[in-house]
């Protein structure tokens, strides 16, 4: 099932701007009422930003809507959630560093550096202050090639132009990661920072030799290039890979399954946990309040059968790989469900 939005839900998403567009306008006692709750997440077609719509769905209930009982939205009263798009995770943290949004979708590993100030760009205004909600699912990496090439190992690429997302991704670190694991001087590669959409051209066109994203299986961009025949994917195992995730422990093993991508066989490569994270500052009610709507068996459903790969979200799982503390509107829901106990 493809991670993007279909029709009907993009149909709805724009639709639902429109209605926030109106509402000062139409129905100003009930705008009043609103908390608007803003969510960065990534690219618009990635699976993140499809991911982060259907957040936003699950925790909003807009004032005037019918009871959960009935049919209507079971998210938090009152709040209006908006997936905002990104370059990703990199870009998000400084997205809510500037309060230009209220909660983000990071990467493990780059929550963990924003925690303890450790970025080249560091950011002052997040050392110490994030808090997480939950750790939903492992962003996976993906190493696509061209199919022309005779690629079969990380260290094929050398002396070949690697395309990575736009800085605000971080993959940049990521790839550095996998280069020295497997004892790789990056200076043997050319880099091109990216889009998604200009990528899947470079590929095509053969201005690109391979291409890492990172991103919850399928990435609408890997599926286009691998249906096309034009792109493959390389897996990223073996004992260097193994060295890599005894180092780094918010690093898992992953396989993405056959047939995820068309044709393609089971690619066994490596991920990152995705945390929905805020600032410690956020109100603790509202912190509970998206916590028990977000783990509702209604909206379980949803991230389940609306998102591919969304069978492994649940609240069970959802303290795996935590790289920063839980807010403590979190951990008391988790607590009140037996999820958590004290280290």
């Amino acid at each position: 099932m493809p991670a993007a939005l279909g029709p009907t839900r993009r149909l709805l998403v724009e639709g639902a701007f429109a209605a926030l567009a109106s509402l000062p306008l139409a129905i100003p006692a009930r705008a009043r009422d609103s908390r608007f709750f803003r969510i960065a997440t990534g690219p618009v077609g990635s699976s993140t930003f499809a991911l982060g719509t259907l957040l936003a769905e699950a925790v909003s209930r807009p004032p005037g809507s019918p009871p959960c009982e009935l049919g209507g939205p079971c998210g938090v009263p009152g709040l209006v959630a908006l997936a905002q798009s990104s370059a990703g995770s990199l870009a998000n943290l400084e997205l809510l560093g500037s309060g230009r949004v209220e909660s983000a979708l990071v990467l493990a590993d780059h929550a963990r550096n924003a925690q303890l100030g450790v970025f080249e760009n560091a950011l002052p205004a997040l050392r110490g202050r994030l808090r997480a909600i939950a750790v939903l699912l492992p962003a996976a990496l993906h190493l696509v090639v061209r199919a022309d090439l005779p690629i079969d190992d990380l260290a094929g690429l050398l002396g070949r132009r690697l395309g990575l997302e736009e800085a605000g991704a971080g993959t940049l670190g990521l790839a550095r990661l996998l280069f020295e694991a497997r004892d790789l001087d990056d200076e043997g590669f050319e880099f091109a920072f990216v889009p998604r959409a200009a990528a899947v051209d470079g590929i095509a066109e053969g201005r690109l030799d391979a291409l890492l994203l990172v991103g919850p299986w399928p990435v609408p961009a890997v599926e286009e290039l691998v249906a096309s025949g034009r792109g493959r994917l390389l897996p990223l195992s073996g004992e260097w890979s193994e060295r890599l995730l005894a180092r780094h422990s918010w690093l898992v093993r992953q396989e993405i399954p056959a047939e995820t991508y068309s044709g393609q066989p089971a690619i066994e490569t490596l991920g990152v946990p995705l945390v929905w994270i805020v600032v410690e500052d956020l109100d603790e009610e509202l912190a509970y309040g998206l916590t028990a709507a977000l783990w509702r068996r209604e909206s379980l459903a949803r991230l389940r059968t609306g998102f591919a790969g969304g069978e492994t979200l649940g609240p069970e799982r959802a303290l795996e790989g935590l790289s920063v503390p839980l807010h403590p509107g979190a951990e008391r829901w988790y607590r009140e469900q037996g999820l958590f106990r004290d280290p």
